[in-house]
């Protein structure tokens, strides 16, 4: 029991000291280019090498494959490349402006905004680029698709009658259901870990807001509860957390709110800017945005707050980074 007890503590231990590489985007060579670095801030490396502007990296469930978005054929496509930044080849072929790369959990789809159609939509392909399908046929315009966990939705945001709403529908654009369901304007979903919920962004409040609505019932939450711009929602790996960016003084905090108690807890009370959070896979780790240095930068921190360091090694651009996955079950090899 003693051994056993040796082998798991130090599976926990190297796990905690494995690094985790981060793909971000910065126009430290003069247009954007994508990069990846580890969490610690070694293994800086530059993937795309091209006079357009390369962007929105976002990896596949394997960690194999780079989807980002590219103008270098005259207008946005969505691009694959390996991840050390090989083979790059445009997936779309359109004339039109595709956007928004989202894979399925599997890897067998990518779901990504166009408005190949004369307005924008959200279609689904296959991670080859074939079987293209509407699954929108919006009113007026529909983008920022996100997958559930288990593949078998889609949530996107959508403009109905000049009002914004979160639409969830399966794959193949049936069974379409408005979750938020109100005159203010909502958006930013993003699933819960186990798919039961959704976070989104909203100004039903009175201010920018953060909330939680419940597929199953509809019902809806307030996590942020107050009266300040609160946005960039992401959920903890085990669904229990959110972090997202507020002001509450003025310059954006990182908060993170525990779902169960309420509690909410400021990670970085900085006085300059801090946005765009996203948990690691493993949930030991937080990266985020900062412009504490004068610039825009990339930094990681412990869950906690503490540990907090910068990674990039520069400038970045403003979007949040992109964790590489761990590798999950089904997840089919890119």
């Amino acid at each position: 029991m003693l051994s056993l007890a040796i082998l798991c503590w130090l599976s926990t231990a190297v796990a905690q000291q494995t690094p985790r590489p981060l793909a971000f985007v910065t126009v430290r060579d003069g247009d954007a280019e994508i990069y990846v670095v580890n969490d610690d801030g070694t293994g800086l490396k530059r993937l795309t090498r091209n006079p357009a502007e390369d962007t929105h990296p976002t990896w596949s469930p394997d960690g194999k494959t780079i989807a980002f978005i590219s103008d270098r054929d005259g207008n946005d496509e969505i691009y694959l490349m390996n991840a050390d930044g090989s083979g790059q080849r445009n997936l779309t072929r359109n004339p039109a402006s595709d956007g928004y790369p989202c894979w399925s959990p599997d890897g067998r789809h990518i779901a990504f905004a166009s408005d190949r159609e004369g307005k924008s939509d959200i279609y689904v392909c296959r991670s080859d680029g074939t079987e293209v399908t509407n699954v929108s046929h919006s009113q007026i315009w529909a983008s920022y698709p996100t997958w559930s966990p288990a593949g078998d939705r889609l949530a996107y945001v959508t403009d109905i009658d000049g009002n914004q709403e979160v639409f969830v529908c399966a794959p193949d654009g049936s069974q379409g259901v408005n979750v938020t369901r109100n005159p203010a304007w909502d958006g930013d979903p993003a699933f819960s870990p186990d798919g039961r919920k959704l976070v989104f962004k909203s100004h039903r409040a009175g201010n920018v807001g953060v909330f939680v609505v419940d597929l199953a019932t509809l019902a809806v939450t307030n996590v942020s509860k107050n009266n300040v711009w609160n946005e960039e929602a992401d959920w903890s790996p085990d669904g229990t957390k959110l972090a997202y960016a507020s002001s509450p003084a003025g310059n954006r905090e990182i908060v993170v709110a525990d779902l169960a108690s309420g509690a909410k807890t400021n990670l970085t009370n900085n006085p300059d800017g801090d946005w765009a959070p996203r948990w690691s896979p493993d949930g030991q780790r937080i990266c985020f945005l900062s412009d504490r240095d004068g610039e825009v930068r990339l930094y990681v921190m412990s869950a906690d707050g503490s540990g907090v360091r910068e990674v990039s090694g520069g400038a970045v651009l403003d979007e949040a980074a992109s964790w590489r996955p761990l590798p999950r079950p089904g997840a089919r090899p890119q």
